[in-house]
Order: C-alpha cells, then sequence, then structure tokens
C-alpha cells in the first residue's frame, strides 16, 4: 500500500508542477496571443445588426435620372466609341476562320504514344498473382 501511496504523491507533485507551468506560460504569452483566442473563438466581430444604414441612398437614386439631352449625349459618345460598333462578320465567315484555326492546330498535334491493349495485357499478367484470401 505504501508504494501506491508514494506513486500517486509523486504523480500530484507532478501536476501541481505543469499547472504551475502553465499559469507561468499564460502570464508570459505574447502580446497577440489574447487577440488570436478571441478570435478562434468567435468573438470580438461586430455584428451585422450593428452595420449602419445609409439613409441617403434613395435619394441618390433620383439623381441618377438625367435629362433627354444628357441621356442623347450619351448614347451619342457610347456610339462614337470604336468598340461599340457593330458586328461586320456574318456566321458563315466565323466558321469558316473555326475550321481554318481547328485544321490548323491539329496539324500540329503529334501522335499519341500511349499503351497498346497487348502492352497492358502483359503488365496485368506479369502483375497480376493470386492472393490468399480468407
Amino acid at each position: 500500500m505504501k508504494p501506491i501511496l508514494l506513486s500517486f504523491c509523486v504523480f500530484l507533485a507532478g501536476c501541481a508542477g505543469s499547472l504551475d507551468t502553465l499559469s507561468d506560460m499564460r502570464e508570459n504569452a505574447p502580446e497577440w496571443y489574447e487577440a488570436r483566442k478571441l478570435e478562434l473563438a468567435g468573438e470580438g466581430y461586430p455584428r451585422l445588426s450593428d452595420v449602419p444604414v445609409d439613409a441617403s441612398y434613395s435619394g441618390q437614386d433620383m439623381e441618377l435620372v438625367t435629362s433627354r439631352d444628357e441621356t442623347e449625349a450619351i448614347l451619342a459618345a457610347f456610339n462614337a466609341d470604336p468598340r461599340s460598333e457593330p458586328v461586320n462578320v456574318s456566321p458563315e465567315e466565323i466558321r469558316a476562320w473555326a475550321q481554318t484555326l481547328i485544321a490548323s492546330i491539329n496539324a500540329r498535334m503529334t501522335p499519341a504514344d500511349f499503351l497498346t491493349d497487348a502492352d497492358i495485357a502483359s503488365l496485368r499478367a506479369r502483375f497480376e498473382r493470386p492472393r490468399a484470401r480468407r
């Protein structure tokens, strides 16, 4: 009984020492440790209900309406841009261009150098061995 009691006392002393070590580690932790601990716990973030609402948006929405002259000026500037010109290529020309491009790509393709069915069968025969089953 004495050896069990002695080993229990040694165990308690070891636990007490490790608890002191843990408390020392917490006291000497770097300054980012507390912020990281809060972040991992999911605390410290603002609530969505606390986000302010911009009440002036409805007023800004009304400012988007422009006069007829301003609208026509914007449309004229848009149409004057070379990037807004309509497409002048027919679908047949687009298909012909695509076929030419596909043919040039296929001409550069090299034949595949894969294993043949005979090669695969010989590999399977070499590595397929009967196994012991329960």
